[in-house]
């Protein structure tokens, strides 16, 4: 029996160790007794990094966070039962958003199964189609050959997590009891196994590019056309060339937030950012209907951009894609190409020819971009655009700001106007789930360098459904500034049908009676109220201060609701 023990400790400190050396050397970890071996040799790697995390469900979005940043998987160990369960929410995240994760569960051997014993579910294909790949080894102690099995295991699993589209992996592992034996020294995982190398390129599953540039150049060439940039992966060459083609098309470009592509460059005219107040209602009338579209990455948030579209949609729309999922809601797109964005810029610009020039089309959409970007409201009363205006101005070169879903990353995409210094902005835009978004930005903030500003703007019922990621906020120590904009409820509903039913507050807005200072206090970190505008230019010192703190911002609903129509309607 004492040697059943053993061999779970060895095969998982040597898979572990492989797991090191391919890259996946970050390791999160919720206690629980049947994955022991499994977290024994994670925490004693002494190449590897490991935090413990109590509740799975604020582990893997931690982890999420994790390599949604790094751009490298990072693996979650957990127990047995439902503790695995736990993580469905971050996994189908990291699936939608193209986000690579290991995901290490121990489980019970078979005999344990289907006979009432406790704690034992059917984990195998737990996460169906959420998964680019699911996988149960044998117990332990009947695998013969533990190293050559597992030299073939973890190429598997790296390259499943990475190509042809990144994303997570499950590797379920059955445990025997005794799960250690009596003596649990360190075993040292002699393996001396070459793993094979990571496959890159087009033997990595990248398609070969066969557009034709030059058909394309011809049709698309001198007549009215956008470029839609939504979350994608762009590598740093992308802007340059993105600029070139559009001016080569002399077409306006239109950037969603989580483009990433607003901030960190010089102005350009052709550079539209404030799109979904001036296509809303009677504005897009005055604009004429684009003959093609280019589109990078996802398709933009904007729910005008959208209705603009379907109203004349163009003959030609192309879509080009890479280590995204494939994203046309309208099933607009008449050519689909998977290939970086800067290889198709590449490819465009040495058939394009001249300058096309078409300044009547551009002249009406700069000029309405100026006067949204100008636009302010008399309103006193503390307002989300006056909130963003200031993060605009007070976020210091190269923070990092996370937005939560609903109305929050709405006003982002409409109020926050391209700037000339760097930022980067994340945000669960995946699944587009409330929950988890606080341990994600703790997961980002983990692995961001300590003197970088992280801040996180997050709406009360957002923050409600992540409460118990508080205590990681207060256990980094290191500057994570929370923004809470509270609105009273779920306020996106009040733009939506529901508002005018008589059940709108007890089913669709449900504000909370959470007393947020008292919810702070718990976690023993600092707080802070601010409910009038003059107030908001303390964030500035506030992000540059070290540790964590929470900032309530109370903005009044129907204050809210008036200056966003006052907006709307101030651009028609």
């Amino acid at each position: 029996m004492d040697e059943t023990g053993t061999r779970n400790l060895q095969w998982s400190t040597c898979l572990i160790q492989m797991l090191v050396e391919s890259g996946v050397d970050r390791f999160i970890i919720s206690p629980g007794s049947r994955s022991t071996p499994l977290a024994l040799a994670a925490a004693r790697n002494q190449t590897a990094e490991h935090w413990v995390i109590i509740d799975e469900r604020d582990a893997a979005f931690f982890a999420l966070g994790q390599s949604r940043k790094r751009g490298t998987p990072s693996a979650l160990i957990c127990t047995s039962g439902s503790a695995v369960a736990n993580w469905l929410p971050a996994v189908v995240e990291a699936n939608h958003s193209a986000t690579p994760l290991l995901l290490l569960s121990a489980d019970r051997p078979p005999e344990l199964h289907n006979c009432g014993a406790n704690q034992t579910i059917e984990q195998h294909n737990l996460f169906g189609e959420q998964v680019r790949g699911s996988y149960t080894t044998p117990p332990p102690d009947e695998i013969e050959e533990p190293l050559q099995r597992l030299s073939t295991l973890v190429p598997q699993l790296i390259q499943r997590m990475s190509h042809p589209l990144p994303g997570p992996v499950h590797l379920n592992i059955p445990l025997r009891k005794p799960l250690l034996s009596e003596d649990s020294t360190s075993i040292d995982c002699q393996s001396h196994h070459s793993l094979p190398a990571q496959v890159e390129g087009s033997e990595a599953g990248q398609p070969i590019d066969k557009t034709d540039y030059q058909a394309l150049a011809r049709t698309i060439h001198g007549e009215p056309g956008l470029i839609l940039c939504g979350e994608g992966s762009y590598d740093e060459s992308f802007y340059p060339l993105l600029e070139k083609l559009a001016e080569r098309l002399d077409s306006p470009i239109i950037a969603d937030p989580l483009s990433n592509l607003r901030w960190g460059h010089p102005e350009n005219r052709r550079l539209i950012t404030h799109y979904d107040g001036l296509l809303r209602g009677r504005g897009a009338a005055n604009l004429t209907h684009p003959e093609w579209i280019i589109q990078f990455g996802r398709f933009p948030l904007s729910s005008s951009l959208e209705n603009f579209l379907q109203q004349r949609p163009p003959p030609r729309y192309i879509t080009v894609h890479h280590k995204t999922l494939w994203s046309d809601p309208l099933s607009l797109s008449t050519q689909k190409l998977e290939i970086d964005p800067s290889s198709f810029c590449t490819g465009l610009l040495g058939h394009c020819g001249n300058n096309a020039s078409l300044p009547e089309y551009n002249h009406t959409l700069q000029q309405q971009e100026k006067r949204a970007a100008e636009w302010s409201s008399s309103e006193s009363a503390l307002n989300e655009h006056q909130i963003i205006q200031t993060l605009r101005q007070q976020l210091p070169d190269g923070a990092l700001l996370f937005s939560g879903n609903s109305m929050a990353i709405r006003d982002l995409d409409g109020w926050l106007a391209s700037r000339e210094q760097p930022l980067q902005l994340f945000a669960n835009r995946g699944a587009s789930g409330i929950d988890g978004n606080l341990a994600t930005v703790c997961g980002i903030r983990s692995t961001t360098g300590s003197d970088t500003p992280v801040v996180a703007l997050l709406g009360d019922l957002t923050l409600f459904h992540n409460l118990n990621a508080l205590y990681l906020a207060k256990e980094s120590g290191m500057n994570l500034t929370i923004l809470l904009l509270n609105n009273g409820g779920g306020n996106i509903f009040s733009y939506l049908p529901p508002a005018e039913l008589d059940e709108f507050e007890s089913l669709w807005l449900t504000p909370t009676t959470i007393d947020f200072k008292k919810a702070a206090q718990l976690y023993d970190i600092p707080y802070r109220s601010i409910d009038q505008q003059n107030e908001l230019q303390q964030l500035g010192d506030a992000f540059r201060q070290g540790g964590p703190k929470l900032i309530e911002l109370v903005v009044d609903r129907n204050s809210s609701n008036h200056i966003h129509q006052q907006y709307w309607e101030s651009l028609h």
